[in-house]
């Protein structure tokens, strides 16, 4: 198999993983709902929490992001660094645009940590402490998100064009597209001063 040949599959896989929208159904077998038809209709942990409860949201989160870790490995064994990079990409595309689930899914935010994690791991927690802290510090969690995904994209700019990784360039640069473009419709609502934030109440168990 050419290399070429290797990252088309590296790409299919990934995308196929990213399939597994984990919050629907994570809702449909624990509380018999279908996240997308209540709150932002989103099937990410963020809405999970809204909906459906803790639990439910952190298994959610956990889910969406070992599934960025396992394309991003999977391609890492099929075709290497490219693998893994091509791999990471495409499960978020398909966490976003599931074509199993009508290509309604979640921001892609859980499923990008966990590839940054394996491919990048201290740029992944740098981001991390960054977005935790935007999250402290306003309690809205697509701030946050958008924050870290911004943070992670300058720290890879700078070390792509260090290492004249143009793969490295690519794929970041397609990865804060595609959660910023998710997040087009919080964007409006944050400039709007309608965004929703974090509240104790969406912590308390639900029925």
């Amino acid at each position: 198999m050419t290399h070429y040949a290797s990252l088309v599959l590296c790409a299919i896989l990934g995308y196929s993983l990213g399939n597994l929208q984990s919050g629907l159904i994570i809702g449909r077998l624990m509380n018999n709902v279908d996240l997308r038809k209540h709150g932002s209709g989103s099937s990410g942990a963020t809405n999970a929490l809204r909906v459906l409860g803790r639990r439910q949201a952190l298994l959610t989160f956990l889910s969406d992001c070992l599934k960025g870790v396992a394309a991003a490995g999977f391609g890492l064994l099929i075709a290497g660094w490219h693998g893994g990079l091509v791999g990471g990409a495409a499960v978020v595309v398909g966490h976003i645009w599931p074509i199993l689930f009508g290509l309604r899914g979640g921001k892609g935010v859980a499923t990008s940590l966990g590839v940054f994690l394996l491919l990048m791991p201290t740029l992944a927690l740098i981001m991390l402490v960054i977005a935790i802290l935007i999250l402290v510090l306003t309690k809205t969690v697509s701030l946050a998100s958008m924050a870290g995904a911004l943070a992670y994209f300058v720290m890879a700019l700078v070390t792509a064009i260090a290492n004249r990784d143009w793969y490295l360039l690519a794929f970041s640069v397609i990865m804060v597209a595609l959660v910023l473009f998710a997040h087009r419709a919080n964007m409006r609502r944050i400039a709007a001063g309608t965004e929703g934030k974090l509240s104790a109440s969406m912590f308390e168990k639900k029925r």
